[in-house]
């Protein structure tokens, strides 16, 4: 890669690109400038918007590394996103994901970005090298204004089972103080790979999730542990207990209170073995009925716990979306949740019953 030389920076200027990214004045001012110091994306801020072919040639010139390894979401000449993945080989054991992050981190482009998505850098190696891409970029004064942060953003073709973001919670914390929005997406290996949400505290996020086929007792402490006091939608993924999903609906007492994220209107409980025991809870639960959506797709739940929640619908007041997909239900249990619920009913593609077994839809 060879972005031009930036010994020239305005961190004020810079600064109000981030503050108000979509008034176009900070931008014109930052173009000034960098174009009376000879850098070419002043030049580049220009056109982004008045000519989009000039502005495609001047980014063709830019040495950017290619689409294998990075892509980008342009917004008035900088980037609004950044996805990094080293989809040319994942199995390269010499590949450098910290060497890949910093130049980007470190240039002008990157000065107002708004999200950062993490694919697979080596698959071996990815519990160690997304730490320490999500610490890198904590050197970066973008950092503190990220809105956004996707770790573990990979292709249905990868199996979480085989995918692990490493021990997160505490660099994230401390990389990305003011986050409105974080989804990572990992699984778990005791002797392979580590997932970690530990040291969460993110006084403005509004949105997390947390997909895995490995909730255990552990990690889903660490997570009711998080300092989240703006959190409005919160979706967890259980997993199976075979892979150490071990936890159980009585671990969730202080998530359905309502006292754990006051701000919680939105509240997934996805891909669980446990779903039975996860709507029962939820049905005697405080928490029902200030929730305005509540997802119970992808995992085991069975006609009776169906007829609980249709029973008890008047508990949930305030509720505009119920979720059911991809469960074990029948017509017949469906029938008078629809009668409840209608159109707020979403209640797609039953999984079906054989020899009495039931999965999650994610397990491995």
């Amino acid at each position: 890669m060879s972005l031009p030389d930036q010994p020239a920076r305005n961190a004020a200027l810079e600064a109000a690109i981030r503050a108000n990214r979509d008034d176009p004045a900070p931008y014109m001012v930052y173009a000034d400038f960098l174009q009376s110091h000879g850098n070419p994306i002043g030049e580049l801020l220009v056109y982004a918007e008045r000519d989009p072919k000039r502005a495609a040639e001047i980014i063709a010139k830019l040495g950017l590394p290619p689409e294998d390894q990075a892509t980008f979401g342009w917004r008035r000449g900088l980037w609004q996103w950044l996805r990094l993945e080293n989809a040319r080989d994942w199995m390269d054991d010499a590949f450098d994901a910290v060497g890949l992050a910093r130049p980007l981190f470190s240039s002008i482009p990157c000065c107002a970005l708004e999200e950062l998505r993490i694919g697979v850098l080596r698959w071996m190696h990815n519990y160690q090298d997304v730490p320490a891409v999500l610490a890198e970029a904590g050197n970066h004064a973008w950092a503190r204004d990220l809105q956004r942060l996707h770790v573990g953003d990979v292709s249905e073709d990868v199996d979480i089972g085989m995918h692990f973001v490493g021990d997160v919670g505490a660099t994230i914390t401390a990389a990305f103080p003011n986050l409105r929005s974080l989804r990572l997406h990992s699984g778990e290996d005791e002797d392979e790979g580590e997932f970690g949400v530990a040291g969460l505290a993110l006084p403005e996020l509004r949105e997390l999730a947390i997909e895995t086929n490995v909730m255990s007792t552990a990690r889903l402490e660490a997570l009711l542990a998080a300092e989240l006091p703006k959190l409005e939608r919160l979706e967890l993924w259980f997993g199976a207990e075979e892979y150490g999903a071990d936890c159980s609906a009585d671990d969730l007492e202080s998530l359905l209170s309502g006292e754990l994220f006051p701000k919680l209107r939105h509240l997934g409980l996805r891909n669980a073995e446990i779903a039975d025991d996860i709507a029962r809870a939820i049905v005697e639960a405080p928490i029902a009925k200030r929730l305005e959506s509540l997802d119970l797709s992808m995992g085991t739940l069975t006609d009776d716990a169906a007829r609980e929640l249709a029973t008890h619908a008047n508990r949930f007041e305030k509720l505009k979306r119920l979720s059911v997909d991809d469960n074990f239900l029948t017509a017949a249990s469906l029938e008078p949740l629809r009668a409840r619920w209608g159109d707020r009913l979403h209640s797609e593609e039953q999984k079906e019953l054989e020899d009495d077994y039931r999965y999650v839809s994610v397990s491995e």
